[in-house]
């Protein structure tokens, strides 16, 4: 491979890598404490309100604008969701949203940065939660229950707060154990500017400057 070639190879990998690197934003979900935090990566929280005591509650609304949903598996129906305080729940916080249904999503107000949520059980088992951002990207699942680190069940309600790393907002979380409950709320719903990061930005560098390189040499070539 003579030196034009490889010059044109390495520029077209270069800017390859950096745009796949400027577009990587994903969703990372981290295990809290006993009590809402007052920040997650870099975004303030604020906290949602006590939902009052309600048979039916299809959603809550954000204290800075919009509705958190409750959907049932694919979205393909509102989910009743009561809001009580059950004494299985480890924390003492106030009313939370329980129901027998397995999986439930909460679809979440636009441009939703940061989000944190509880997740109790009034029974010994094992579920995950997954967060979905505006663009399709996803985190991965985090295991609760069963034989993970992470105990469920009467007495353990885990907490997770949920970020996007860029500025793609999250849109939806999914949480799937049995018999159970979620609540203890808070939000960032905020404007974001993305930034990249200096070693993309030094991938575009070097594959514009092999682009140049290879001009260059085309041009001498034809003298």
């Amino acid at each position: 491979m003579n030196i034009s070639k490889l010059i044109t190879r390495f520029s077209i990998i270069s800017v390859s890598l950096y745009t796949l690197s400027a577009n990587a934003d994903p969703i990372i979900v981290e295990l809290e404490g006993s009590t809402t935090p007052d920040s997650i990566g870099g975004f303030t929280l604020t906290p949602f309100a006590e939902p009052a005591a309600a048979d039916c509650v299809t959603s809550t609304a954000s204290p800075v604008g919009g509705n958190v949903e409750f959907w049932t598996q694919g979205q393909a129906a509102p989910l009743c969701m009561k809001s009580e305080d059950p004494s299985w729940w480890q924390y003492d916080h106030g009313n939370v949203f329980t129901t027998s249904v397995n999986w439930v999503e909460l679809i979440l107000p636009p441009g939703t940065n940061a989000f944190t949520l509880w997740v109790g059980g009034n029974r010994g088992g094992s579920g995950w939660i997954e967060a979905f951002d505006e663009n399709d990207g996803y985190s991965g699942r985090t295991f609760f229950g069963g034989n993970t680190d992470t105990p469920f069940g009467p007495g353990n309600s885990p907490g997770y707060g949920v970020y996007s790393s860029g500025c793609a907002a999250i849109s939806r979380i999914v949480i799937e154990p049995f018999r159970w409950g979620t609540g203890h709320f808070s939000t960032n719903q905020s404007s974001c500017v993305s930034v990249p990061e200096p070693a993309p930005l030094a991938l575009l560098g070097l594959g514009l400057l092999g682009f140049a390189m290879r001009r260059k040499a085309v041009q001498k070539a034809a003298i």
